[in-house]
């Protein structure tokens, strides 16, 4: 295939993408939760002043809900907020300029694996239409720029393995590094991807470096293993620790249960209890029922029907591993790696099948299958079998892509669950506050399913050395989080009883249950056909 023709058809490819993130992209998704608007405001704040919310200068995690985010993503949305203003195109900008890059990107690594233009073409195309990845790169989510960041470091440890330089060493490792300050997963592949460099240094037969750059390497890697654990250990990593399985009370519940019933301590530990939940969510991330059907248990990352990938892709996933082993491809160890380390970091949490954190896992499974497919199509088999597998295969691709797209931009944002899941209705509620600022005295807003001072900070551009002087925090909870109680006019909390002063209350319906209110005065926040705040002003005469 002729140079020129390559590039128009991944440039073609690349449109395919492009059109896919910007496509009804002020719909789906249709609200910015919690998350995505801490990350817009920190990045403003550090636009602005160099602080973050909590006023700390250029920091190394966001301390935000007291979940304290990676930063990465925060400090390079900064151009596009300064470019754009602060709002949710600016903020959601850097991942759908990421979402579109991963083609060539897919591409690039398939020719280092494969060495063939028609798998790396079909890699990038499968990467272009897949709801897996726009699922969260429609978003402002941090994971995909920490899969970039290690999509990216594989690409140069493959350059490097075919030729040893220390400025394709030096590029892979700094890239693995930075992305353990995008997404906490980063930090499995950065263990991963060391480990297995010192591999290939020390003992691939394969390797042609030399001995001074083997101890130096070494030195390298040691370095770039470290240097993210330092981080957590001057900050702290308490977020981390309460996603771990055994911190759920459940975890020890069920195996004081089974003592009780059973007092085999040979049996019945914390390590053989350990095993099965972590194999149990390790090998349920391969399942047709996650990667075909149901995908992330959490509304706002999936949806029942709504396939991660299809049936064909799942198909020449184990084709393309077939194959892989059968050619005796010189890198097939790397992607095997890539493929089975992808899962390890929702299988340590208590938490069920994630999107987020099995997110890497799409493009080893699409390199496999679009090796599968044309494995699978070159072997001679005959003018009428490849014309049946040819219509075969490509309906089966076609009708299960195409429902879940349909399910995902028409059906999804529809369903009540996933708009409050979303946190849908905020943007509106800052809006009325915006419009009435000015007639009032205190504004109390409920803070039960969120966190609504971030969004009256992101939708209002509130100045960050305005919110300082007046922000008043709680201490954080059981899980390690902790609630804005107020700042300038705004009270996060209902009012046990209408309050005498010049005052405006917000709730969800059943948080005014008790208190004795005029219903025909209350204004109403609906978003689609679901009714979210309920908006009250007290007269004097209450």
């Amino acid at each position: 295939m002729k140079k020129h023709l390559t590039l128009a058809i991944l440039l073609m490819i690349m449109a395919v993408s492009a059109f896919l993130h910007f496509y009804k992209a002020d719909q789906v998704p249709a609200c910015l939760n919690a998350d995505e608007a801490a990350f817009g405001y920190n990045a403003y704040s550090i636009l602005k002043t160099g602080k973050d919310e909590f006023g700390k200068f250029l920091p190394l995690r966001l301390q935000s809900f007291n979940d304290f985010k990676l930063p990465l993503y925060a400090y390079l949305s900064t151009p596009f907020i300064a470019g754009m203003g602060l709002n949710e195109f600016s903020v959601r900008f850097l991942n759908k300029i990421i979402g579109i890059l991963f083609v060539p990107l897919i591409y690039l690594v398939a020719m280092e694996i494969f060495k063939n233009k028609k798998v790396a073409l079909l890699s990038g195309l499968l990467v272009a239409v897949s709801p897996w990845l726009m699922i969260l790169s429609r978003q402002a989510h941090e994971g995909v720029l920490s899969a970039f960041l290690v999509l990216s470091s594989v690409y140069f440890i493959l350059k490097y393995q075919k030729q040893p330089s220390w400025q394709r060493f030096l590029i892979a490792n700094g890239l693995l590094v930075l992305s353990t300050f995008s997404y906490h997963s980063g930090r499995i592949f950065l263990v991963s991807l060391v480990l297995y460099q010192a591999w290939y240094l020390f003992f691939s037969q394969k390797s042609k470096t030399t001995q001074f750059l083997k101890r130096a390497g070494l030195v390298i890697l040691f370095v770039a293993l470290v240097s993210p654990f330092l981080v957590d250990f001057m900050y702290g990593a308490d977020r981390v620790e309460n996603l771990l399985f055994f911190k759920r009370s459940g975890f020890q519940m069920r195996l004081d249960e089974y003592l009780n019933e059973h007092p085999n301590r040979q049996w019945h530990n914390k390590g053989t209890a350990a095993l099965h939940d972590v194999s149990i969510r390790y090998f349920s991330q391969f399942s047709t029922d996650f990667l075909l059907n149901v995908g992330d248990s959490n509304p706002r990352f999936g949806y029942d029907r709504l396939g991660l990938i299809t049936p064909a892709e799942y198909a020449f996933m184990f084709v393309g591993l077939y194959f892989v082993f059968r050619r005796n491809l010189p890198r097939k160890w790397l992607l095997i790696l890539l493929l089975f380390v992808s899962p390890v970091g929702n299988a340590l949490t208590w938490q069920e099948s994630s999107l987020m954190r099995s997110y890497f896992m799409l493009f080893p499974i699409l390199l496999l299958a679009a090796y599968g497919t044309y494995e699978l199509f070159t072997v001679q088999k005959g003018r009428h079998v490849n014309l049946l597998l040819t219509i075969g295969a490509g309906f089966l691709f076609l009708f299960f892509l195409l429902n879940n797209w349909d399910i995902y931009l028409n059906h999804y944002f529809k369903r009540a669950l996933v708009t409050r899941s979303w946190q849908c209705g905020y943007k509106e509620l800052t809006q009325y506050v915006s419009k009435h600022y000015d007639e009032v005295d205190t504004f109390y807003i409920t803070k039960k399913h969120g966190q609504p001072y971030i969004y009256l900070l992101f939708y209002m551009n509130n100045p960050p050395e305005r919110y300082w002087a007046g922000v008043r925090r709680s201490q954080p909870d059981q899980y390690g989080f902790s609630q804005v109680e107020g700042f300038d006019k705004f009270i996060f909390n209902m009012p046990s009883e209408l309050p005498r002063n010049n005052a405006i209350v917000i709730g969800y319906p059943d948080d005014f249950i008790g208190i004795k209110i005029n219903s025909e005065m209350v204004e109403k926040i609906n978003v689609g056909l679901e009714e979210i705040f309920w908006i009250y002003r007290p007269t004097y005469s209450e």
